[in-house]
């Protein structure tokens, strides 16, 4: 039985068609891959099923009955439960108090206390979740928030579950558990959605996938029928033969130097490393390890209690992150929404928003040289926008990541590129133009820092891996002498007990 058909959907906005005649359809019990570029329109079709758009043509079924969502609350009554990449519980709520939230069992104003908690005790035992039910949410993993997600919508009856991205920023093995769950939920007669970038995933846990390209649908097919080549094809148009293209770029002289680096409050234990010109120098590490802690530390967004970091041969104290930029020392953060780009301001205003300064006269801004500056690095980075003045939330991942590294490219003095995690969440197209602008930043002449949980793409773009493991540096690998077993050695020894006290 079908429980969720899109016949001849279309949806526009304002000078842009998002989805262009989409058929997809959703079968009783099955978990389906929903693939795609970035602004592919899988976002789009989400939002449909949620009821936070609705489609401009064509007809949506559910359970074989024509319907128009008018709310995602009417979504929700209907049985669709959505859970978005982007958490959206109340941190200071503890489990129990989201999943109810707004529905909780009362009596003459007075809460059911313990109704609500053998409620939420049942719907745990019954879908086999386990999570800490009495502590503010805030305090939990990424992965135990996304159960708490999962557990809110089962409370709803919900009968299918769409997961946006579910395990960005989770380790592995709290990706198995997920998949375990959601097999569960199979069985259990639950339809799922299951959209993501990481295609081995996707082939490994969906029975059904249907692709997205600029909008339009590419087919829908059994994983068994596809290749990982196959499936790269049909999304991007072109066959990306090598998935982790290295240029050759000529490595000069040393260009930061991080000496016996302190930071207490992180667990920054001596962390010592230097980066040359030209040189990609990637960062590995479980989650918890300390790697963004340091990025941030070298940025001057935390403070370092003791240490030298030395750009150009010249020691300098980096109190904070204008002096960071000052220096030439540049940021892409991980958590590009939050820390990277304004979401409610344009295109334009946030790759000028750094540099402001070298576009103003007399306190007046420069409009030509802005426009003219913000369009060459749009131009260079191919970055998908209607126009310059585009809202940056209305923009793609992938797109708002090049936002988030267009900025600095307006920058004075380009000497250290730091990327966090740049291609988390992003399509295998995008990823490859970013091995491509990290490559021609590094032939430059800057240096590169490169932090990854994805070992390949460092082992295949990384000129040297550092390994950080509980707040330190454990081991160095050069290019010739990678050896994937001992860095996933050094990285994960020890590691496991600190991951399971973290997720209690």
């Amino acid at each position: 039985m079908k429980v969720v058909e899109m016949i001849s959907v279309r949806k526009e906005f304002p000078g842009v068609v998002a989805l262009d005649n989409i058929n997809f359809s959703l079968e009783e019990g099955e978990i389906h891959g929903l693939v795609g570029e970035n602004g592919a329109g899988k976002s789009t079709l989400i939002n449909i099923l949620a009821g936070v758009f609705q489609q401009t043509s064509g007809e949506l079924r559910l359970f074989g009955k024509p319907v128009k969502l008018s709310s995602p609350s009417d979504a929700l009554h209907r049985g669709i439960g959505v859970v978005y990449q982007d958490t959206v519980l109340d941190p200071f709520f503890t489990a129990e108090e989201n999943i109810w939230l707004g529905r909780e069992p009362s009596r003459l104003s007075v809460l059911k206390g313990r109704e609500i908690r053998s409620d939420t005790k049942r719907l745990c035992d019954k879908y086999g979740i386990v999570v800490p039910l009495g502590i503010p949410v805030g305090t939990l993993s990424v992965a135990k928030q996304k159960m708490v997600e999962i557990l809110r919508a089962l409370s709803m009856n919900s009968k299918v579950l769409v997961l946006d991205e579910p395990t960005a920023s989770i380790t592995q093995s709290d990706t198995d558990n997920l998949f375990e769950i959601l097999k569960n939920l199979k069985k259990s007669g639950i339809s799922i959605i299951f959209v993501s970038h990481h295609l081995d995933e996707v082939f490994n846990l969906c029975d059904r996938i249907s692709v997205l390209r600029n909008g339009c649908y590419e087919g829908t097919f059994a994983s068994s029928e596809l290749s990982t080549r196959d499936l790269i094809k049909l999304m991007t148009n072109r066959d990306l033969v090598d998935q982790y293209p290295k240029r050759a770029s000529e490595i000069g002289e040393e260009i930061l130097k991080v000496s016996n680096l302190n930071v207490a409050r992180f667990g920054l234990k001596d962390i010592s490393f230097e980066v040359k010109r030209g040189e990609i120098v990637g960062f590995f590490g479980m989650v918890g390890s300390g790697r963004t802690e340091l990025m941030k530390s070298i940025f001057g967004a935390h403070e370092i209690d003791s240490g030298e970091i030395t750009i150009n041969n010249e020691k300098i104290r980096i109190k904070g992150p204008s002096k960071a930029m000052r220096a030439g020392v540049y940021l892409c953060p991980e958590d590009r929404r939050r820390e990277g780009v304004v979401q409610d301001m344009s295109v334009i205003d946030n790759l000028t928003s750094p540099f402001l300064g070298t576009l103003t006269r007399l306190g007046v801004i420069n409009s030509r040289e802005s426009r003219a500056r913000a369009g060459k690095v749009s131009s260079e980075l191919k970055i998908k926008a209607p126009s310059l003045k585009t809202i940056i939330s209305h923009l793609s991942g992938g797109n708002q990541q090049k936002v988030v590294l267009g900025k600095w490219l307006l920058g004075p003095e380009s000497r250290v590129f730091i990327f966090d995690e740049p291609t988390q969440g992003i399509d295998v197209g995008a990823k490859s133009e970013f091995y491509r602008i990290m490559q021609e930043i590094a032939k430059k002449g800057c240096g590169v820092l490169f932090v990854s949980s994805d070992i390949r793409e460092l082992l295949g773009i990384a000129d040297r891996i550092y390994v950080m493991r509980l707040g330190r540096i454990t081991a160095e690998f050069k290019r010739g002498e990678y050896d994937q077993h001992s860095i996933l050695e050094n990285a994960l020894s020890d590691s496991l007990a600190a991951r399971s006290e973290k997720d209690e």
